[in-house]
């Protein structure tokens, strides 16, 4: 029977997409009660932030905003939280969406005609399979946003960052802060795996980003390396399926890493004691006792 009542479509859509989300596993921070992992995370910032407050380090936060002519209005602690949830809620939508229409795309390596009595590839491509390419830029774009978001969380406890940069940080830029002023710090174990994912499982993923935003979009360099390969050549369009299919599996991995990123992050924050200084500054220090280990 054909479904034509809009409100009936949607939930259907929905049904399908929850299902999608229940059988891979995908999780927003928002996601049962803002439960992850057992833990609380909407109860996870709490003692950073009264911390901060205590020290003055949002008062600073405050001047510096004013001084670099911007707007603090979202930027505090806690709106800057609900973003990073919201934003979780965004690339398991865009990566359940993606498996919504896996199924559909075309698999290069069973679409062939022969002529001559030769085997030559075709790309008729279909609706399903275009709207699956034009959504992988788009879950790379939110994942970035994630972690741009983590940085600006970052930044407003060392918000000397931000006045040096004139608000325009990125992602690795706290991370250089704190590694070159504060060294004492690395001996966290959190901190650490924030450094580490910042150094090595990062730059790769925003590589791969940035070539969707300012080279070619996914769609586009998809068919262009059909062409390129040669309609002709097995290996290539068996490889080319390969990689496609994988980059459900890489996006998941990434979704998992925003989660585990989060924890992290708030469990250095808790471990990190401020102490204002004469000067206007701040001393930053670990008391010795990490938190339980995520």
């Amino acid at each position: 029977m054909e479904i034509t009542d809009p409100r009936a479509i949607i939930d259907s859509y929905n049904n399908l997409l929850f299902d999608i989300y229940q059988r891979e596993g995908l999780q927003a921070l928002s996601d049962n009660q803002y439960t992850f992992k057992g833990i609380s995370v909407m109860a996870l910032s709490n003692p950073a932030i009264v911390r901060a407050g205590q020290a003055g380090l949002y008062k600073r936060l405050q001047q510096v905003f004013t001084e670099i002519n911007k707007e603090l209005s979202d930027k505090n602690y806690y709106y800057a939280e609900t973003e990073l949830f919201s934003i979780t809620g965004e690339i398991k939508y865009r990566i359940g969406t993606l498996y919504l229409y896996h199924p559909y795309i075309l698999q290069l390596k069973y679409s062939y005609r022969y002529h001559n009595g030769k085997k030559h590839f075709v790309y008729d491509q279909t609706l399903e399979d275009a709207r699956f390419n034009r959504e992988i830029p788009i879950a790379f774009e939110s994942i970035y946003k994630y972690w741009q978001r983590i940085s600006d969380y970052l930044s407003g406890f060392f918000p000397e960052v931000i006045l040096k940069l004139r608000g325009k940080t990125y992602f690795h830029h706290p991370f250089e802060h704190i590694c070159s002023k504060y060294p004492q710090l690395m001996n966290s174990e959190n901190l650490k795996w924030l450094v580490d994912f910042s150094k090595n499982e990062y730059p790769k993923f925003n590589g791969r980003r940035q070539f969707f935003v300012h080279q070619k979009g996914y769609d586009n360099e998809f068919f262009g390396k059909f062409l390129d390969g040669s309609s002709d050549d097995e290996s290539v369009v068996v490889q080319m399926d390969e990689e496609r299919n994988n980059l459900l599996v890489y996006l998941k991995a990434q979704l998992d890493h925003c989660l585990d990123g989060y924890l992290y992050l708030m469990a250095f924050l808790n471990e990190l004691y401020i102490q204002p200084e004469k000067d206007g500054g701040f001393l930053y220090s670990l008391p010795g006792a990490p938190l339980t280990p995520i």
